[in-house]
Order: C-alpha cells, then structure tokens, then sequence
C-alpha cells in the first residue's frame, strides 16, 4: 500500500482484517497528515462503524443556501458530520494496525515494475539514501490526486481544482448546527460554504477553477462580509470526468488506485471521503475475488450520476441558480432532508417526483451545456 490516506489505511485494514499480509509504506517520517476540516454525511458511520468517532468535531442539522437575495432552508434528518481530516487518518491507522497491517515510515515511492511473478517497488528509505527494492504481489496506489503510482503503471494524470479554506469566527447569530452555502456564479461554477467547527471557529471557503483566482474570490469574498482570517486550508481535488478503471496488470502483478488516486470524487459537491472508503471496500472485494466486486459497480453508476448534475449545475448562471431556489417547495426540501448526498439516485427520484419543474430545468441545463473539463487549468 503506497501512501496513508484515509481511503489507503482503511483499505489496509481490510485486507489485514482478511487474513493478508499488508505494509503501507508513507513517504513522511511519522504519520503527520495535514489538519483540513472536512463534512461527510453520515454514511461514513455507516461504513466505520467507532473507527473515526473521535474526529468528529460537530453535527449539522440544516443547511442554508443563498443566492441572489434569495435563501432557502433545507433540514436534515440524518446529520453531517464535520470532521477533522487528520485525527481520521490517526484513528484509522491505529484500526489498520489493530487488524495486523504494518506501517513503514520514511518511504519514498520511486518506481514499480514487473519481477517476472509480482512487483518490483522501488523506494528511497531517506532522503538522498540508496533505493532499495522490495517485493508485492498486489500494490495499491492511496497516494492522492497527483498518484505517482498512477503514472508509474501507466494511467493517465487527472485533472484537479484547487480548495481554499480560510479559519475564521462563527458569525453572531449562527447556529453551530448549520452550513450556510452560497452560489456566486460570477466567481465560482462551484460554491462557498461557511462551515462551523464549534460555536466559535468556522471554516469559509470554495473550489474554483484556478488556484491565485479562486484565493482572490475567496479574500473578496471575506471582505464583502466582514470575515477576518485566522488561517488557511488548502488542498487539490481530484476532478472525476469518467470512470478510472481501478486496476492494471504490469507484468504478473496487480496494481490498484483507491481514493483521490482513482479520482473517487463526487464532482457535484467535490467531496471525497465517503466515496474513497467504497472504493476502499471495492478494492479490497477485487483483490479477494479475482477482479470482481459489487461495490465498484455501485460506486461507478453514483460517481457517474454526479458527473451528470455536475455538467448541469457547471452551466447555471445567476438567474438559474436564483430560479432553482424559487422551485424548492415543501416538498422538495422534505426530499433533500431524508437523503443524503451519497444517495444521488434517490435524491433525484423524489425531487422528480415532488417538483417535475426542477427536473425539466435540470435537463434544459444539461442539454445547453458540454464538457465541463475545458474550463479547468492546472
């Protein structure tokens, strides 16, 4: 296992829970992941179980979206989590050492390549130290959107958008159990949102399309609403615009991507965690079956569902946005509070059902739009 990501220690720990022999290897000296403040929805209980308990900071139980001078309310029935990005990688590799997975530091992936009957991985010990050569029968690429295990065993590089988070004060008068999102076409096809982690700290940010852009919208932004930072996230996201097969053979050897590193993003919301650990769950049904998993196949056709409302929302402008609250009846927002956001097919279903307006307009949205990969720049 090359990298420790959440997807990548959550895959290690189930295959060492599975009876096989696994060692992540983590180019940094001891396991310092980057803080970010992350929300899930709850599927991610669903999927860890306590693993992970102890990262989340807060619960969200209603979201507020804004546009135009227009707002709208939506409930939640089941709560989001918001999470501290490296507390769950701590407490998921505790899990994978737990389940038997060894945990090798100081470990710079080089290379990959056939041994005649498995995988030949070279690595640098220490920076400057000779390479040495270990061997695998299966490798799994777990080290993010710019996977350099990707490009080793020949997939090609994916496209990526940059997030910006600035720390700063719950505003008075905010509740610590509500997100507020607002959409600004003319600075983002995505949106800002103001995240609190207590009732105190917040974190306000958005994904663009270019990095020095999307920090200028971002201090614009602050500055129109009277925010002062306390301090700055930031990170690449994958973007998904089709589906990555997760495997290749290189010789004998099986090579897997999980996570960023298959670019297992939900491209309509750019969130990751959730899809990571099912295709964490894929990955490791794959490598015990012979290639077959259900989970992939479930996983493909909600990534590919998200693709679709993405390249339609990538072409709203402010009218549409302004015209798309206007059609959030009652019971349209009772559809968006049942279901999550990792329930793609079932939020659409009902929102058809409830407002066939909304899905018309969807479509008209889709039909007048293309590709949504010629916008985006490194």
């Amino acid at each position: 296992m090359i990298g420790g990501s959440a997807s990548g220690f959550f895959t290690a720990s189930l295959l060492a829970r599975a009876g096989c022999a696994v060692e992540v290897l983590e180019r940094s000296d001891h396991l310092d992941p980057t803080p970010r403040t992350l929300i899930v929805t709850s599927h991610m209980r669903t999927l860890l179980g306590k693993v992970g308990e102890s990262a989340v900071v807060n619960e969200i139980r209603k979201f507020e979206l804004f546009t135009d001078g227009r707002a709208a309310q939506v409930p939640l029935v089941r709560p989001d989590l918001i999470v501290e990005r490296s507390h769950l990688i701590r407490d998921l590799a505790q899990d994978a050492q737990s389940q038997g997975a060894k945990i090798s530091f100081g470990n710079r992936f080089v290379d990959l390549q056939s041994n005649g009957t498995g995988l030949r991985v070279s690595v640098e010990r220490a920076k400057g130290a000779r390479v040495e050569e270990l061997h695998a029968d299966v490798v799994v690429g777990a080290d993010g959107a710019l996977s350099r295990v990707a490009q080793s065993a020949g997939w090609p590089r994916q496209p990526t958008v940059p997030l910006v988070q600035a720390i700063v004060r719950v505003p008075t008068g905010m509740s610590r159990d509500t997100v507020r999102v607002w959409f600004v076409p003319d600075d983002t096809p995505y949106f800002y949102w103001l995240i609190p982690e207590s009732s105190e700290r917040a974190v306000l940010g958005l994904i663009g399309e270019d990095g020095q852009e999307t920090r200028r919208c971002l201090e614009r932004f602050m500055e129109k609403r009277g925010f002062e930072p306390l301090g700055y996230q930031g990170a690449r996201i994958p973007v998904y615009d089709r589906w990555t097969p997760v495997e290749r053979r290189v010789g004998a050897g099986r090579v897997f991507l999980v996570g960023d590193a298959a670019g297992q993003v939900k491209v309509s919301t750019v969130g990751g965690i959730v899809t990571g650990f099912r295709g964490a769950i894929g990955v490791s049904e794959s490598i015990m079956n012979g290639g077959e998993s259900r989970e992939l196949r479930s996983l493909r056709r909600e990534l590919d569902l998200h693709l679709l409302i993405r390249k339609t929302i990538h072409q709203f402008k402010q009218a549409d946005y302004s015209r798309l609250v206007d059609l959030m009846n009652d019971s349209t927002r009772r559809s968006l509070s049942q279901y999550t956001r990792d329930e793609a097919s079932r939020v659409l279903w009902n929102i058809a059902l409830s407002q066939p307006r909304l899905l018309l307009f969807a479509l008209r949205g889709l039909l007048s739009g293309g590709s949504i990969l010629p916008k985006i720049r490194e």
